[in-house]
């Protein structure tokens, strides 16, 4: 049968058993700031017999705050309790959240549905229990849990929070335990500290009792906990460090969004004083490193600001209120107008206007500001500005306030003396009306008059006109703000004009060249230039009337007269010479019409209008020797030399060139080389002939220049000596200016053996290395060889002239004595001379030291002028000694 007691002893027994468990399984908060929260946890275990009756353990829905900060959360977890013995479980856990943040950690716990069996009965059904804690950072730590219809052993029961237990038990059938009973122990805490809080919708704790070998025992099960949750209070933040604002200065009247840079800002837990009124829309940024602040209202000069937040006060930071003109007020401003060119001393009245520091009329900065000390009185000096009211604003340091209207006046003009004057300016104008002073300038239809001079009253002025065009003009006096205007108030009278210079002033008989007319009186669209009494065309005149633009018409070659004519009149003429372009000639004969390359050939060009003409080109190259009749009619020339083909002829004039017809270039040829071979190393004397060879400066052959040129008069032949070649055929070229005449493989060099006439030096020493120089004929470079001693030195080694008549070789080591040198081309070898092999006789080493060297001496000294003598006398093909 099921009984529900309440029984304080037991209740005292129950509750020091139950600590002793929660103790053990309950998470360590010894971290200030951390939060935990569980859904439902089991610890329960009972073994009877060495048989295991009961045995669960298990949390269900779990949540840790993190440690560097922020939420951890689980939400709708199934309750279940996979492999326990002789316990099941049901229900949900809805949610387990737990948080920690700089000010405050939480932990909520909330289980429904809730359906607890051991050893087949229902101990605990619980729809709803739920455990919540707050650990603010300032204020009191809170602990809170909700229950609904809690059964026991299938009886309701209610549960005060850290009130008595509620006790429970029924008969159970466990083997080996007779008179089995199953209890239980149900508790609510709320619990809180100075520094954290906990709270448990439900403490079960579970016993087992009975009788073995008739004694009665009492066997502890464990504990169920439902919805629990525990925090602790975070540790109180560092103070807070301030070390700029942003802006540092602003309006009396605040409304100033200001920035904040420090370090230890809390979000939501900060204020801000200015001078001790606080600042208002206090945001922290992430981080806690920045702050924006509205400022509060405060009077002018420095306030202190400090930031404030639970670990404390920053050091102050300097902020500067600023006037801005929050307070003024105004009775005043005298005189309330003006001209439009400024310059009127204006006086402001009114109170509040300490630290005003400028007055801006329609934006515009005026002058000359003074302020009184007692801030009641300013006065100032009006800029320019258009006619009209304008805005009047006092500037201050950090706001402007408007101050009452103040109205420009515009300039007049009430006459113009004289009223008229002739179109080409000069006429000393007087004007007078009002708003003079200052006038910069005065304008005749757009074109500025000169000579400016402003009364002091501001009442009048004179200036002298500019030129302008015949009618009436509108005059503008200029004046800073505004204008006065006299629409038509000036009359141009026509004039004559004047003309002083045409630029340039010749040109073509053809025309067609634009000259441009400087001079005084010129009317655009109404004025006309002839030349000759031939009209120019496109006759542009410049603003101002002193200079115009005209095309030149056709006319004869000479002078002519220039003429610029407005309605005024006309002016003087201007010189302009036509010259010779050309546009009349007409060419009817060329002759000769061809001739050789090289120039030189005297052409007539027949044909009419030739007068004038100064040269003529051929292919753009001058000729020379021109003359032209004097009926224009013949002109003779001698042809530059030119490349092969047609030239263009031109006819060369003053200003411009006429079209003369074609001259043939003719290219030079050979048509025979005499003899077309010889020895390769040359001397041979050559006849070429062929045509175009008059002006012949040379003639190569393979690139090498030959000797003795001689050009026959009609050029028809060359002679020329051969220069030494490579054997073998080679291309021979007539040079000559224009084109040259080459003959491909016009002479052959044939290969000879080659002639040696010196040796120098003779001998050398047998240890070899001289460098021997040898001279003769038809050595060919490249290609020859020494042989010497029995060796040949190769040909590259062999340092060969590039007239064949001299190499040079560096002689190899070679006994003592005379021995042969000859020299080998591809035409052969060459004849023999010789050379000395000298050895040096040993230092004596016994005897006496001194007479021997002295005698050896000797016999060295006339052996050497002995080899000398009979080197330079012996002949080619006779050994010495």
């Amino acid at each position: 049968m099921t009984s529900i007691r309440r029984k304080l002893s037991i209740l005292a027994v129950t509750l020091v058993a139950a600590g002793a468990v929660l103790h053990l399984q309950s998470p360590a908060l010894a971290q200030p700031g951390s939060a935990s929260a569980r859904g439902l946890e089991v610890d329960l275990s009972a073994t009877v017999g060495g048989l295991v009756v009961i045995d669960a353990d298990a949390v269900i829905g779990s949540a840790v705050a993190p440690a560097g900060g922020g939420t951890d959360t689980s939400t709708l977890v199934d309750i279940s309790l996979t492999g326990a013995t002789g316990v099941t479980a049901s229900g949900t856990v809805e949610e387990v959240t737990a948080t920690r943040g700089a000010t405050e950690s939480s932990a909520f716990s909330a289980v429904t549905a809730l359906n607890l069996t051991v050893l087949g009965i229902d101990v605990i059904e619980a729809p709803e229990a739920t455990a919540a804690v707050t650990c603010p950072l300032t204020g009191a730590q809170t602990a809170e849990t909700t229950l609904t219809e809690i059964l026991l052993f299938g009886q309701t029961v209610v549960l005060t929070a850290n009130g008595p237990g509620v006790q429970g038990s029924t008969a159970v059938a466990v083997p080996g335990l007779l008179d089995a009973a199953l209890n239980a122990t149900l508790t609510r805490t709320e619990t809180t500290t100075a520094d954290g809080a906990a709270a448990s919708a439900i403490l079960a704790a579970l016993t087992l009792t009975g009788t073995v070998a008739g004694e009665q025992v009492t066997i502890p099960v464990g504990t169920v906990v439902v919805a629990r949750a525990t925090c602790e209070r975070p540790l109180a933040p560092a103070p807070p460090t301030s070390t700029a604002i942003d802006p540092d200065s602003g309006p009396q009247s605040g409304g100033q969004t200001v920035t904040i840079t420090g370090t230890g800002f809390v979000p939501d837990q900060t204020t801000v004083t200015f001078d001790g009124v606080p600042a208002t829309d206090v945001t922290v940024a992430p981080g806690g490193t920045t702050l924006t602040a509205v400022t509060p209202a405060n009077p002018t000069g420095p306030a202190d600001v400090v930031v404030t937040t639970p670990g404390g006060s920053a050091a102050p930071l300097d902020y500067t209120y600023l006037a801005d003109g929050s307070d003024a007020t105004f009775t005043g401003l005298t005189p309330p107008s003006g001209p439009t060119s400024g310059g009127t001393t204006v006086t402001i009245t009114g109170t509040g206007l300490t630290g005003a520091i400028a007055v801006d009329f329609n934006g515009l900065p005026s002058t000359d500001f003074t302020i009184d000390p007692a801030g009641t009185t300013i006065t100032v000096v009006t800029p320019p500005n258009p006619a009209g009211p304008a805005l009047v604003e006092v500037v201050f340091p950090a706001g402007r306030v408007t101050a009452p209207t103040f109205s420009y006046i515009a300039p007049t003009i009430t006459s113009i003396v004289p009223e008229t004057g002739p179109s080409t300016g000069g006429t000393r104008v007087t004007i007078t009306g009002t708003g003079f002073t200052d006038a910069t300038g005065v304008t005749f239809d757009d074109n500025p008059g000169t000579d400016l001079v402003v009364d002091p009253s501001g009442t009048s002025l004179t200036v002298t006109t500019p030129p302008g065009l015949p009618g009436p003009a509108d005059v503008l006096v200029l004046i800073p703000g505004a204008d006065a205007a006299a629409p038509g108030g000036f009359t141009y009278q026509a004039a004559a004009p004047t003309a002083s210079a045409v630029d340039p002033d010749s040109g073509p008989q053809s025309g067609g060249q634009t000259v441009t007319i400087t001079g005084t009186g010129f009317v655009p669209d109404q004025t006309t230039v002839t030349f000759d009494g031939v009209p120019a065309t496109d006759v542009t005149v410049a603003p101002g009337g002193t200079t115009l633009t005209a095309v030149t018409p056709a006319n004869p070659t000479g002078p002519a007269d220039v003429v610029v004519t407005t309605p005024g009149g006309s002016a003087a003429p201007l010189d302009y010479t036509y010259l010779a372009d050309g546009s009349d000639a007409v060419v009817t004969g060329l002759d000769p019409t061809s001739g050789p390359t090289s120039g030189g050939t005297t052409v007539t060009i027949t044909g009419t209008g030739f007068t004038g003409a100064t040269g003529v080109t051929f292919d753009g190259v001058a000729g020379t020797g021109f003359t032209v009749n004097p009926a224009g009619t013949t002109i003779t020339v001698v042809t530059p030399p030119n490349a092969a083909g047609p030239a263009d002829v031109s006819l060369v004039f003053p200003a411009g060139t006429a079209a003369g017809g074609t001259f043939g270039y003719i290219g030079p040829t050979i048509t025979s080389v005499s003899p077309p071979a010889g020895p390769s190393t040359g001397g041979t004397r050559v006849t070429i002939t062929g045509t175009g060879f008059t002006g012949a400066t040379g003639v190569d052959f393979g690139g090498n220049p030959g000797t003795d040129l001689v050009v026959a008069p009609d050029g028809t032949s060359v002679t020329v000596t051969t220069p030494p070649g490579t054997p073998g055929t080679v291309d021979v070229a007539v040079l000559l200016p224009g084109a040259d005449a080459v003959a491909e493989d016009g002479f052959d060099y044939q290969a000879v053996a080659p002639i040696i006439d010196t040796v120098d030096p003779g001998q050398g020493p047998t240890s070899g290395g001289t460098v021997v120089t040898v001279g003769g004929s038809g050595f060919v470079p490249g290609q020859t060889t020494v042989t010497i001693c029995g060796r040949t030195i190769p040909a590259g080694e062999v340092t060969v002239g590039q007239d064949g008549t001299s190499l040079t070789f560096r002689a190899p080591a070679c006994p003592p004595g005379n021995t042969a040198i000859t020299v080998g081309t591809p035409g052969g070898v060459s004849n023999t001379l010789f050379f000395r092999y000298v050895g040096v006789p040993p230092l004596p080493v016994t005897g006496d030291p001194v007479r021997p060297l002295i005698g050896f001496s000797a016999a060295a000294t006339a052996l050497g002028i002995v080899l000398l003598l009979c080197t330079r006398r012996r002949r080619a093909g006779e050994p010495v000694g």
